[in-house]
């Protein structure tokens, strides 16, 4: 496929305060059809279930996604909820950041963004702060320009990348704000095949959280091209479907993610070697005896793992190193696991050798 017609299936030519209007106005209440992600005690860490009872009743109520992308470690940080809706993620980040962290929560719905609004002070209150540390924008994900290069750590979203019209611009601009070692820490749905193009266009069905998913290997290479080589997926979950929903994407499996992306210059596309190990010291309460990198790969308590270079970027060099011990650096590289593979399938020189028993052309020089 050329590049202009990925660019085309997962956009939307239409400016994005009328896209995202007419989403909202097809959106419906029936949590199936709104709510993609997986209100779970995986996918809502214990500590965010526990400071939902801080939140205003309406705030929840009008909340339209389940489950809470929120990554350990947030105090003090600067956070970004892109489609905050009535903005219960933005208040309970705004709880795990602390007065001395910042939340903007970033809505192109009026009527929702004025639900979260109308409780700024009493939250703030109810949390404890002597001043605001919550600033909801009216505005869309694809346009951050309020928010200076490099001045986030963190960026949150909850089934919010899936209806994006511009998903290019959705990325870039997460990139653009991100700090190095941030991380974009969101849930949403991927397909297991490109949707078709009339579905995937179809407002309708990205009101329900399903023509818009993008195939996971266009995630990738969405991501590659914008600038990060890597992501990661902790918490993986099939997504229901009704039997209609089924009817309209045969063939077509649905998973529900929360997805890490690492903003980091020590990231590759492919897991370097160079002897590195990290241990885990269990101190995050949510994670006591083990710490999700990845939906086949956790790192447990107290025990030493081998660590590539896009593990220790995070572990080591991002604000997740306050509960890792690091060893080793990067002096020494030790290949890769993909490139090992590659040398072992090496057929044995069976060529013609000379009196001395030397391979003759057995190299290219």
């Amino acid at each position: 496929m050329d590049r202009q017609a990925y660019h085309d299936m997962y956009y939307v030519d239409m400016e994005p305060a009328e896209y995202y209007a007419s989403v909202s106005e097809l959106s419906g209440r029936d949590p199936l059809a709104t709510a993609r992600t997986l209100d779970t005690d995986i996918s809502m860490p214990p500590s965010a279930r526990a400071k939902l009872f801080n939140i205003s009743a309406e705030v929840k109520n009008y909340f339209h996604e389940y489950g809470t992308p929120m990554p350990p470690l947030m105090e003090g940080c600067t956070v970004v909820d892109l489609g905050c809706g009535s903005g219960r993620d933005t208040y309970l980040a705004a709880q795990f950041v602390g007065p001395e962290g910042k939340v903007y929560g970033v809505e192109p719905n009026e009527k929702r963004l004025a639900v979260g609004e109308k409780y700024l002070d009493m939250e703030m209150s109810q949390f404890g702060y002597e001043s605001l540390n919550v600033e909801f924008v009216h505005g869309a994900p694809e346009d951050l320009s309020f928010l200076p290069d490099a001045s986030v750590d963190i960026v949150i979203s909850n089934c919010t990348f899936n209806l994006s019209p511009d998903k290019e611009a959705y990325v870039r601009e997460v990139r653009r704000v991100l700090k190095e070692g941030g991380e974009w820490y969101f849930t949403d749905v991927f397909s297991s095949r490109r949707i078709p193009p009339e579905k995937a266009q179809d407002l309708k069905l990205r009101a329900i959280r399903l023509g818009g998913a993008m195939y996971l290997g266009d995630f990738r290479r969405l991501i590659q091209a914008a600038g990060f080589a890597d992501y990661r997926r902790p918490f993986l979950f099939k997504t229901e479907l009704s039997r209609k929903e089924k009817e309209l994407f045969p063939g077509i499996e649905f998973v529900t993610a929360t997805v890490r992306v690492l903003k980091s210059s020590r990231i590759e596309d492919e897991c370097e070697l160079f002897g590195e190990s990290i241990v885990y010291d269990g101190s995050l309460p949510d994670y006591p005896d083990a710490f999700p990198y990845d939906y086949n790969m956790e790192f447990k308590t107290d025990v030493p793992h081998g660590a590539c270079s896009n593990v220790a970027a995070l572990c080591a060099h991002s604000r997740y190193k306050a509960v890792f011990k690091h060893s080793g650096d990067e002096k020494t590289h030790a290949g890769s696991v993909a490139v090992d593979r590659i040398i072992m399938a090496a057929k044995p020189y069976d060529g013609v050798y000379d009196e001395d028993d030397q391979p003759i052309n057995a190299s290219c020089c």
